[in-house]
């Protein structure tokens, strides 16, 4: 829905110079749309995993591709175990909205020096481990996280948090409304109005009282 949205406000000339919208929206779709179509507009929108990527949980855990080292030369993970994951294959995948993402598959070094098995280098059923990489996934994250560390951006982004989540937080928890009662663009404006004139008269008889 993100897409549309930003759209459509762009053709009307309300759109922004920053777009700011939860980890809910973080895909590499919408990456590579404010990449492609609208480099001019900043988009801070982190990823679903990010905040997890910077828990000592996560960054202790052996299975995760990111703990583990590369080798950027030779193109090639080495897991904590000492295995070897060196590039196999390129292999494509689309998803239900058309979207084609692409992958570099690594497969592990399963023979040692003597050609004997590694046992660490196979799966519980004996097949040989691979890992698949989309490059252009990881430099999205990347980016991400190196323009949500900018402080300037941080400012922004933390706004969100005060500015819109409590409007919506107070209007599920305080006044029942968890969904719209009417149908249409028109009658949905007139609802989403007479809520907020509700909650501003509360606020207002609670600053008069």
């Amino acid at each position: 829905t993100l897409i549309p949205l930003v759209k459509k406000m762009n053709d009307a000339g309300t759109l922004g110079s920053v777009v700011v919208a939860d980890m809910g929206y973080g895909s590499e779709a919408n990456y590579r749309f404010f990449e492609d179509e609208m480099p001019e507009v900043t988009a801070l929108i982190p990823y679903n995993t990010m905040l997890r990527e910077a828990s000592r949980k996560w960054r202790s855990d052996d299975s995760r591709v990111m703990n583990w080292s590369y080798d950027e030369k030779a193109d090639e993970y080495t897991d904590n175990d000492g295995v070897v994951f060196k590039w196999h294959n390129y292999s494509h995948r689309t998803d239900k909205n058309g979207m084609t993402r692409d992958f570099k598959v690594y497969r592990a070094e399963a023979k040692d020096e003597n050609n004997q098995d590694i046992p660490a280098a196979y799966t519980k059923g004996g097949n040989v481990r691979q890992i698949s990489i989309n490059p252009s996934w990881e430099y999205q994250k990347a980016h991400m996280r190196e323009s949500l560390s900018d402080e300037t951006n941080a400012s922004i982004y933390a706004r969100r948090k005060i500015e819109n989540e409590p409007v919506f937080g107070r209007m599920k928890a305080h006044f029942g409304v968890g969904r719209f009662m009417v149908r249409g663009l028109r009658n949905v404006k007139i609802e989403t109005g007479l809520v907020m004139m509700a909650m501003n008269m509360t606020k207002m008889a609670i600053m008069v009282g």
